[in-house]
Parts: C-alpha cells; structure tokens; sequence
C-alpha cells in the first residue's frame, strides 16, 4: 500500500497514516496476504494444478483485488472453460 486510501497521503511503511492517523495495519496485512496467495498460486499453476491455483487466486481476489491476480484467474477460467466445452461437443 503506498497510499492512505482515507485521505490519500503517501505512506511511509508504518501501519498508522502520518497525516489523518488511520490504523493500517490490518489493510496492510490483507493486502501482504494477498500478495502470498498470488505466489502461491503462479507456482500451482506452474506445476500444472489448475484447480488450486484458481481456490488460491479467488482468495487473493477476494482480499486485495490486483490486476495480476485477475488476469492469472481469468487465464485458469478460460482453459477451464475450453477444457468443459471440448468435453461436451
């Protein structure tokens, strides 16, 4: 998080905000967690593990929503996707 999201100040790696005093540190720990999740889940999908890797994005998303995060979601989805419609033709 490089910003407060109450009043916008740059933070500077505390878990209060210099300027309106806001407490962080929880935003900040769902956000680091999100971070995780995501790594975790390039490596499954790495190791060719589809469905945890889409559980391990869902949860990141659902945290922090990053642009990283949804697109590796919509990459698993959509072979998913192509995976079910080849099954049912």
């Amino acid at each position: 998080m490089e910003r407060c999201p109450i009043c916008r100040a740059v933070l500077n790696g505390a878990d209060t905000c210099r300027r309106c005093r806001a407490e962080l540190g929880s935003a900040m720990a769902a956000e680091r967690t999100a971070q995780q999740l995501e790594g975790l889940a390039m490596h499954r999908l790495a190791a060719g593990d589809r469905a945890g890797a889409a559980g391990l994005l869902r949860r990141a998303i659902l945290l922090h929503r990053t642009p990283t995060a949804l697109a590796l979601y919509d990459v698993v989805a959509e072979r998913d996707a192509q995976r079910a419609s080849s099954v049912d033709t």
